[in-house]
């Protein structure tokens, strides 16, 4: 099955085309990795998957829904969620009270100021389960603002799952980690990604050779390939146009 339909997608910004005519389907329970220079369009390709620019035109299909000209709270409705290129997560809150929060669309409480969230039980049940799963559990009463770097990545991670998103995206998971941060976290990714789809935008070579089921390369708002690593790794247009050496 397609979780992901997109169809001669544009977007334009007065005369400048960011986005020029991108087709692409991904599959249900797949990891997609989008890669490409830098200003080559990945992180608005994102904005128009999540609702927050709509296309100039083209067509953007969510398990079979059409998404055009829904808000991002309408597409999570429909089951996709996306992480951000910086942490954004509520810094004065302790870990588990970040993932609660994130819990309670989905809890059937909703935001209701007078109910205590310590009450909402579907919410802490969940919270609990996404905290385990990001491998949080140690950290759950410190506040997110005082979190490493990568601990604070891996919070965001469970937020965006935490509604129980079927899509995710992920802008830059390992952006500014050591080796050994990263390897946690491709691992961390690995488990989150049991059951969903996710689509990756990442600079990390390593970690896309490594997680993604395929690639697609996009170049000045086209997608020159989509294959699986080792078709992009041997691609000459690839090697051109943006890996250069390190395919080699």
């Amino acid at each position: 099955m397609t979780a992901l339909s997109i169809q001669a997608l544009r977007k334009s910004f007065g005369s400048a085309d960011i986005i020029r005519g991108v087709d692409l389907e991904v599959s249900s329970g797949e990891i997609h990795a989008i890669i490409g220079p830098n200003g080559a369009g990945k992180s608005t390709f994102f904005n128009l998957l999540s609702g927050a620019l709509q296309p100039s035109s083209g067509d953007m299909a969510l398990n079979g829904t059409r998404i055009n000209g829904l808000s991002p709270d309408k597409i999570q409705q429909l089951g996709l969620s996306r992480s951000f290129q910086v942490s954004n997560v509520f810094t004065n809150l302790s870990v588990f009270e970040n993932l609660r929060c994130a819990c309670l669309k989905n809890s059937k409480a909703g935001y209701v100021f007078w109910r205590p969230a310590a009450g909402i039980r579907q919410a802490n049940q969940r919270a609990e389960e996404v905290l385990t799963l990001i491998g949080l559990q140690a950290l759950r009463e410190v506040p997110a603002g005082a979190l490493p770097y990568a601990s604070q990545r891996a919070l965001e991670i469970g937020m965006t799952i935490a509604c129980d998103a079927q899509v995710v995206l992920l802008d830059e998971p390992t952006a500014g980690m050591s080796n050994t941060e990263t390897e946690q976290a491709v691992d961390m990714i690995r488990k989150v990604a049991a059951g969903r789809t996710l689509m990756i935008v990442e600079h990390d070579m390593g970690v896309v050779f490594e997680l993604a089921d395929r690639i697609s390369v996009l170049v000045y708002g086209e997608i020159i390939a989509t294959g699986t690593p080792e078709q992009i790794r041997n691609d000459p247009r690839v090697k051109e146009a943006y890996l250069g050496e390190e395919a080699a």
